[in-house]
């Protein structure tokens, strides 16, 4: 029992050689030409699946990864939408919550895969909006005002970068470009 907790112990150890086994063929995978269809699906899954939600209404959030946060605000109703989902639909989609996220900032968590198909999503935002309107959620236009870049062209997501600087444009609760400022 002491071995296992001492902190020069705990480090020591080396990973089994199928898990170096399996991280070298996924490398090997993913350096080749596989790889790359998997990418470019990847990609094609999360855009769609974006416009998508954005299209219905729910107030997506900027993310220039795969992911794609859902602001709730209520850490309550976050958790309660995830629940829902598993139970009575079987989605996967996690709650983040304080303090993963300040306090005001909650949100789902969507991570479409490549294997992900469109039937598969538009059922996905099918049920996920009927849980919302079931909890009286707000829905409707996400738009920001007119200096707000990101609002009035989501489509452009590809040419934004996670390392661009911004200012503030909009005073709008939740915008999508604010939520890149942080």
């Amino acid at each position: 029992m002491i071995r296992s907790y001492a902190a020069g112990f705990i480090f020591t150890t080396s990973l089994p050689p199928t898990v170096v086994s399996g991280a070298l063929a996924a490398v090997t995978i993913l350096s080749g030409p596989e790889g790359r269809a998997l990418r470019a699906k990847h990609q094609e899954v999360v855009s769609y699946l974006r416009s998508l939600l954005i299209e219905k209404g729910l107030p997506v959030e900027h993310c220039p990864s795969h992911i794609i946060p859902i602001h709730v605000g209520d850490p309550l109703l976050g958790t309660k939408i995830s629940d829902e989902l598993i139970r009575n639909y079987g989605h996967y989609v996690q709650a983040i919550n304080y303090p993963t996220v300040p306090r005001g900032q909650e949100k789902l968590r969507i991570a479409p895969t490549p294997q992900h198909t469109r039937p598969m999503m538009d059922k996905f935002v099918e049920d996920l909006l009927m849980v919302w309107k079931e909890l009286e959620m707000p829905l409707g236009n996400t738009t920001c005002p007119e200096q707000c870049t990101f609002c009035k062209k989501p489509l452009l997501f590809k040419a934004l970068e996670a390392r661009e600087s911004c200012k503030p444009s909009c005073d709008k609760p939740y915008c999508p470009q604010l939520a890149k400022c942080f």
